[in-house]
């Protein structure tokens, strides 16, 4: 814990009144500029539920960059790099500084969670953690609060509401030179779409297996598919013409050279 952090915030806080956002400087051309959305913004020190005493609630003005990571299966990883916030408008006045990671991703649903470990006024670094959390509005945008203590009692929690500087910019999940890009609706009823990318035209294999690996649909088998993203849609049958039951499945694809697969949920 911030030896006095109350105090500190409660000090802070009387100083606001024009304050402008500090920005981080762009660095790797891979990374994504992104400027805190002051409110909701903010530094919340003080009791979280069930602990009844007061909450000081601070706006927080900063930038921080999203640099791709690298994916597997389920998530798509980010690096949080310079992440600089400010307290109030004096020059240079930077209050919350470090860096952490950002996840995207998940097997049922569509979920993200977001570790800083970040030093206040100097002090040493505190590791801050969301945990995984359901999306409040769409990627690229990011709206996401992280504890020190799991939301728990007295804590400290950063709220951090933040958008891309250029909406243009790189802050879509990074697209695969080849491979499965993406199950959508995942879960689904009825009819979902394969979405995968090839970095040239090749012959495909694409199938639905189950979770022993048997094949359940072949949605493609020796197929030409042309260079970059694509899709095919699964209406849920077999190649029995039946129903395939819910549940857990893969999908499989083989081109020249690479295999990739990724899992999914049918439901009833």
């Amino acid at each position: 814990m911030i030896p006095s952090r109350a105090a500190l915030v409660l000090a802070l806080a009387a100083s606001f009144g024009g304050v402008k956002p500090l920005i981080a400087a762009p660095g790797d051309s891979t990374a994504t500029l992104y400027a805190l959305i002051t409110p909701p913004a903010g530094l919340q020190v003080g009791c979280q539920p069930p602990c009844l005493c007061p909450l000081v609630s601070t706006p927080t003005y900063g930038s921080f960059t999203l640099v791709p990571a690298g994916s597997d299966p389920l998530y798509t990883y980010y690096t949080v790099d310079r992440f600089i916030a400010s307290f109030n408008n004096g020059p240079g006045a930077v209050a919350i500084t470090g860096s952490g990671t950002y996840r995207v991703g998940g097997e049922v649903a569509l979920l993200q969670q977001l570790t800083l470990d970040l030093s206040i006024q100097g002090q040493p670094l505190e590791h801050f953690d969301s945990g995984l959390q359901p999306f409040r509005v769409p990627f690229p945008r990011i709206d996401i609060s992280c504890a020190v203590h799991g939301f728990y009692c007295l804590d400290s929690v950063l709220v951090v509401v933040a958008a891309p500087v250029n909406p243009a910019g790189t802050g879509n999940p990074p697209a695969a030179a080849a491979g499965l890009l993406a199950v959508q609706p995942n879960p689904f009823r009825g009819r979902t779409t394969i979405e995968f990318t090839l970095a040239r035209a090749a012959t495909v294999d694409l199938a639905i297996l189950d979770l022993a690996g048997r094949r359940v649909r072949t949605l493609a088998a020796g197929s030409f598919a042309s260079a970059g993203p694509q899709g095919l849609a699964w209406d849920g049958l077999g190649d029995d013409g039946r129903t395939a039951a819910a549940g857990v499945y893969w999908v499989e694809l083989r081109w020249p050279g690479g295999t990739d697969r990724r899992r999914f949920v049918k439901l009833d």
